[in-house]
């Protein structure tokens, strides 16, 4: 008996998520807002709000150009992060962007860990 050895499997397609964060919370209430492609969790109620808000918009540029979050690459979601008005996820997405390029890698083809490593960079 031989044994091959077995085809590489393909990666499976991850999903893509935005989390939200806020870490103001100073009434002890849990906010948690879970949707199709983003999660936002704590902050407070202001602070949720807006992060609500960011993801609304988020999500409804994604709907107008027929996109999930894991179909854009990181520069297309720079773009659309100015357009919604959000700098914080400008930012993340261009370093996410500039990284990629400098180290190589496709956006499509790295793995969930490369890109979180990507995406902390030196704030952890």
């Amino acid at each position: 008996m031989t044994t091959h050895p077995s085809e590489p499997r393909p990666r499976r397609r991850l999903r893509a998520m935005l989390v939200g964060l806020g870490l103001d919370d100073v009434d002890a209430t849990r906010r948690i807002i879970n949707g199709e492609q983003c999660l936002v969790l704590g902050g407070s109620e202001q602070t949720h709000a807006e992060l609500l808000e960011t993801v609304l918009r988020l999500e409804s540029e994604l709907e107008r150009r027929d996109r999930s979050l894991g179909e854009v690459s990181p520069a297309e979601l720079a773009d659309i992060a100015w357009r919604i008005d959000s700098p914080e996820l400008h930012r993340i997405a261009l370093r996410l962007h500039h990284e990629l390029h400098r180290r190589g890698l496709s956006f499509h083809e790295s793995t969930a860990e490369q890109l979180t490593e990507i995406v902390l960079g030196d704030d952890h």
